[in-house]
């Protein structure tokens, strides 16, 4: 195998994988896709209902914590990332979402120049193949499928339709002219299959002579010659070796490895790293820094319908003929990731934006994971969760590495509800919750509120109710911000500050939370950032 190539990609992930496939398109250039992890074969991750034997399984997922949240009751917060081909694409819940054009538009304001929506627009619709939509703005015949979903129950319905009824507009495309409202989910589904980057990018282009992909490699450090990129340090099965790149190293590793990669590399706050030992090749104090994330809560809710996850896993016969239908036709409960319907609303009137997230899920437990300790993983009755999130909270944390140890995990502080105005938040989308609950079309539902329950009811205790159960949405981003001030790490062609032959391209370059879901974003950075590394080859 040749060591040398033109460029080199580290990370199969969300962005990874887009440009390991657009930077060998033309034939021009050599590229090496390097990953941590092994292969995304599998029947579990091909079934959108299969995420929960994903996510806690160390075959298919990173299993990260951060440290104990001050703010949380000092719990220390699971999460998970991809360890596959596909990165996290591979074992998240597939929601197919764009984001707010006005936050976009704010990217650009900063001086971000190419990044507002009307620039990512193209991308966005590049990515896309949405047979089901119709609007102008919308794509088709791109690598990813994004599908309405087929699963219509009456609780679904009455979700939508007590949305409705609190004030919150119908939406039939919110990925098409406005982003707010109440609809049915889209996911990265096609034909009753997941649809990530390995699937749509990766896999029809493995045989491309110009293009290696190495599973089970991890990236150990970038090389340099001065300030130059020129290769990484590999570590894995192979060996510790060494591969050269003639033209740029590309980092797409995630929010978590993107810059704990950079440190171990010399890059970041010269304190930091020379706590541990590392020599500093080039001042950074924003590697790792401003992390953000959404923190999910949610109620439970006991209900008089039989069309929930719970039943399948509490009755073996309806389990079994839903696996059938599944098999026979995609279809069914087990043909979507557990959740049906979303809305977005402002969380008061002055807001610019939408800035809560609320949504259905067709499953209710103690653990968001489904974690049971040995015992029934979900509920032993009809049940389901009203989740909801800050969709742009003002919190910020950081990831930075431990030691110079590669083969160690990074420490992450999420700071989660350590801003003001963050948990009063997220307790107006708690409420709005209770509102759609409440509704007359929900309420002919719901038999009871099984978690915490409706005697629960001040602001002090749902605030308390949200630190002892909140849990990731799995939306990190902006360890490697993308701007021009003193503590970001990539310009706006994402090219690392100081630095020549060295790019970010992964959601970890993001200034701000854009969206309710990252994966689709982050999908069409890999999109724009391809076409910024080929116009800079010439």
């Amino acid at each position: 195998m040749s060591h040398a190539f033109d460029y080199i990609v580290v990370g199969a992930g969300s962005a990874g994988c887009v440009l390991a496939n657009r930077l060998s398109e033309n034939g021009k250039y050599t590229v090496a896709l390097i990953e941590a992890g092994g292969s995304d074969k599998h029947f579990w991750v091909n079934m959108p209902l299969g995420v929960g034997q994903l996510l806690q399984n160390p075959r298919f997922a990173w299993d990260y914590w951060t440290n104990p949240e001050n703010a949380l009751k000092g719990q220390n917060i699971y999460w998970p990332r991809g360890r596959v081909l596909g990165g996290s694409s591979s074992i998240n819940g597939m929601i197919f979402v764009r984001g707010e054009p006005k936050r976009y538009d704010e990217w650009r304001e900063a001086g971000n120049e190419g990044w507002g929506y009307d620039d990512l627009l193209p991308y966005f619709k590049k990515l896309e193949d949405a047979p089901e939509s119709t609007g102008k703005r919308r794509g088709h015949g791109g690598p990813v499928t994004c599908s309405h979903g087929t699963y219509r129950d009456p609780v679904s319905h009455s979700f939508i339709e007590a949305a409705q009824g609190v004030g919150i507009p119908y939406n039939k495309d919110y990925n098409d002219e406005r982003a707010d409202g109440v609809g049915w989910l889209q996911f990265s589904i096609r034909k009753g299959r997941r649809c990530s980057t390995a699937k749509a990018y990766l896999h029809p282009v493995m045989g491309r002579p110009n293009l290696t992909v190495m599973t089970g490699t991890p990236c150990e450090r970038v090389t340099f010659d001065g300030t130059r990129a020129t290769g990484v340090v590999v570590g894995g099965d192979g060996g510790q070796r060494t591969l050269s790149a003639r033209r740029e190293v590309i980092l797409s590793a995630g929010p978590i490895i993107s810059p704990k990669i950079l440190e171990l590399s010399g890059v970041g706050s010269p304190d930091l790293l020379g706590k541990h030992g590392i020599n500093v090749l080039h001042a950074l104090p924003g590697v790792g820094e401003n992390l953000v994330d959404h923190l999910h809560t949610r109620f439970n809710y006991k209900i008089n319908k039989k069309v929930t996850v719970n039943d399948l896993m509490s009755n073996k016969l309806r389990g079994a003929f839903t696996l059938l239908k599944y098999l026979v036709k995609r279809q069914g409960l087990m043909a979507i990731p557990s959740v049906t319907a979303h809305a977005m609303t402002k969380s008061h009137d002055a807001a610019p934006y939408a800035d809560l997230k609320l949504q259905i899920a067709m499953y209710s437990a103690k653990d968001r994971y489904l974690d049971s300790d040995g015992g029934p993983p979900t509920d032993p009755f009809s049940g389901i969760g009203l989740g909801q999130f800050h969709i742009y909270p003002e919190s910020r944390g950081s990831v930075h590495v431990k030691s110079a140890d590669p083969a160690e995990y990074p420490e992450m502080n999420a700071n989660y509800f350590s801003a003001q105005g963050d948990a009063e938040a997220a307790v107006k989308g708690m409420r709005k919750l209770r509102e759609i609950a409440r509704h007359p079309a929900m309420a002919a539902h719901i038999i009871d509120e099984v978690e915490p329950g409706f005697d629960m009811d001040s602001d002090d205790e749902i605030i308390d109710f949200m630190k002892q159960t909140g849990q990731t949405s799995w939306h990190p981003i902006s360890t490697c911000r993308m701007g021009s001030g003193q503590m970001d790490v990539v310009d706006a062609r994402l090219r690392v500050h100081g630095l020549q032959g060295l790019r970010v391209i992964d959601s970890s370059i993001m200034p701000t939370m854009p969206a309710t879901n990252t994966n689709i974003p982050t999908i069409a950075i890999g999109e724009k950032g391809a076409d910024l590394v080929l116009a800079d080859a010439g």
